[in-house]
């Protein structure tokens, strides 16, 4: 699926879901970067908030994060940044959001991991535009839970962490959840964003 027909099926509907956005060997280098990250003691507990407001709430969310930095990256995380610079371009050419910039994380989640029910734009706040979740699992099983709940409405959509798949939906419209995880699960996730006064 091209970065342009995502675009089209999000202004479209306002959820895409892009099975094998990664290839089995993009899939493999970016699944095992999160792992050394992650063995090496880079990830951090996430929380809920931002600024002084920010805090963990374990009752909420208990995944850890480490945090992508464009300009500190390597070369597995270079090709993430050019995947998500193509991404930007379409979503700009074909809805006019006027995104400027992406920022995003890593996720870890423990067997027995959630993220309750939520929007991804804080309040007061219209910089988010487009959220994306990219899944990093091998081998998943759809018994092994995880999945990520959107609504639409009355009515919601599941979709399982399949590695290589990318979920993108609008920010500020749709509540999602991350259901109860019965192994470990991994992703990327992030957030487009627009200037101040864009949005």
């Amino acid at each position: 699926m091209t970065s342009k027909t995502i675009a089209e099926l999000l202004g479209e509907t306002g959820l895409c879901v892009c099975p094998d956005f990664l290839s089995a060997k993009s899939l493999r280098e970016t699944a095992d970067d999160l792992a050394e990250l992650r063995s090496s003691g880079k990830f951090h507990q996430a929380g809920v908030g931002r600024g002084p407001s920010h805090s963990g709430a374990p009752q909420v969310r208990n995944d850890d994060t480490f945090w992508l930095n464009r300009e500190v990256k390597n070369h597995i995380q270079e090709l993430l940044w050019r995947r998500l610079d193509c991404l930007k371009r379409a979503f700009n050419r074909s809805l006019f959001l006027g995104i400027t910039d992406f920022e995003g994380h890593y996720s870890a989640y423990p067997e027995g991991g959630f993220y309750g029910r939520h929007k991804d734009c804080f309040r007061g706040d219209s910089g988010r535009v487009v959220s994306i979740v990219l899944y990093l699992n091998r081998h998943w099983k759809s018994s092994d839970g995880g999945r990520l709940r959107v609504y639409e409405g009355e009515r919601h959509t599941d979709v399982d962490p399949v590695g290589g798949t990318m979920v993108c939906f609008m920010s500020g419209e749709s509540e999602h959840e991350v259901l109860l995880s019965h192994s470990p699960r991994f992703s990327l996730s992030g957030w487009f964003k627009s200037s101040p006064g864009r949005a």
